[in-house]
């Protein structure tokens, strides 16, 4: 009798034992679960997530320099000044300039395109004002002093460290051919207060305070980015992947293959040939494993996204909604709310839109978190998910 008394307290306490087990993983789980959303899992069983408060990141400071201010005013009174087309001459500093190139990493072929400059239907690459530090990259302005007109020319340089503009690839090896398709001696003869003063409104300090002020904010803004990427790095390399989302990585390894095929055909080249164009690899089987890593770092990030997002309730408000739609449609010259939104909706969807904006408030989040010390170094790791 004893026995069945103590074999049924034993049963009645494994019970207990379990539904408060349950409950405390039903309750944690509502932290992380959100049925019907992108990676609807519970998360701590897929990745590790690293303690992504107080990351410690250098504190960067710009000042803009003399040189800075005057090569900016010398691109603004380039808009408006007279040009003598094509002259009988190698392109010295300051004459605006027109290159078409190539510009693949040396490490792996693999096209980069920020500076793979194509020519449009118009027959025009990428114009500028030579010498004026216009791609914040002077090795590439200094390659380019003294070709001539339909000149092409190879050349191997290292993206500036760090590289504001494109943090994840600096200090890397490039290997450019460059075409100097037109070139434009710019007269600045007529430069003076009055013409700053005409043309924008400012002259004399004025018109340098405008500048400074301008060179500021848009540094500013490459700063932001730099801290953003180095908490998100950080964030990356200490966190780990514990099971892959069969699901999220099929549909990403598919739109990724998809979309190369669409260039490929596109460009009229085989498969095989743009992979060898654009990423380098001689074989179709090492861009199919290069393909697999890439759809699951892809999918890895996201769900470290969705943890923190889920864990800490983040959700953005409606003005850094209207901010982020604006800065997506930059390029396109939109400068509305609302046309910005139906723009991005058209090609994006709702909730791709949404998506989009989330994780980007929570990277911003994440960066507000991070400790700013004086006496701490760069630290961006190349192994960047």
């Amino acid at each position: 009798m004893k026995t069945i008394v103590r074999l049924t307290a034993l049963v009645l306490c494994v019970c207990t034992l379990c539904a408060v087990l349950t409950a405390c993983k039903d309750e944690k789980y509502e932290a992380y679960d959100r049925t019907g959303e992108p990676y609807d899992y519970y998360l701590p069983d897929y990745v590790k997530v690293c303690d992504y408060k107080g990351i410690e990141i250098p504190n960067i400071v710009y000042v803009p320099s003399e040189e800075d201010v005057q090569n900016r005013l010398k691109q603004l009174a380039g808009y408006y000044s007279e040009r003598t087309e094509d002259p009988d001459r190698p392109c010295r500093k300051y004459d605006y300039v027109d290159i078409i190139t190539t510009c693949k990493f040396t490490d792996t072929g693999e096209t980069y395109h920020l500076f793979n400059f194509e020519k449009n239907d118009n027959g025009i690459g990428q114009t500028f004002l030579l010498g004026t530090n216009h791609f914040r990259f002077p090795a590439l302005e200094d390659a380019i002093v003294g070709m001539s007109q339909g000149e092409t020319k190879k050349v191997t340089l290292k993206v500036p460290d760090p590289f504001y503009k494109d943090y994840m690839n600096s200090g890397r090896e490039v290997e450019f051919e460059i075409y100097l398709n037109y070139i434009d001696e710019v007269d600045f003869s007529g430069i003076d207060d009055q013409f700053y003063h005409d043309h924008y409104g400012y002259a004399g300090e004025s018109m340098n305070n405008y500048i400074v002020e301008e060179l500021r904010n848009e540094f500013n803004g490459y700063i932001e980015g730099y801290e953003i990427a180095l908490t998100w790095n950080y964030i990356c390399e200490n966190s780990s992947l514990k099971k892959r989302p069969e699901k999220e990585y099929k549909a990403t390894y598919d739109s990724y293959l998809n979309s190369d095929r669409a260039a490929a055909e596109g460009k009229e080249l085989t498969l095989a040939e743009y992979v060898k164009d654009a990423y380098g690899y001689e074989k179709l089987d090492d861009y199919y494993a290069f393909l697999e890593k890439k759809a699951e770092n892809k999918c890895f990030e996201d769900m470290l996204l969705y943890y923190i997002i889920r864990y800490e309730n983040l959700d953005y408000d409606e003005e850094f909604y209207n901010m982020t739609v604006l800065s997506m449609t930059e390029a396109f010259d939109i400068s509305d709310v609302a046309s910005a939104e139906d723009f991005l909706r058209y090609y994006m969807g709702d909730e791709a839109l949404h998506e989009s904006v989330l994780m980007q408030y929570t990277q911003d989040w994440i960066a507000k978190q991070a400790v700013v010390r004086d006496d701490v170094d760069q630290f961006f790791s190349d192994k960047l998910n």
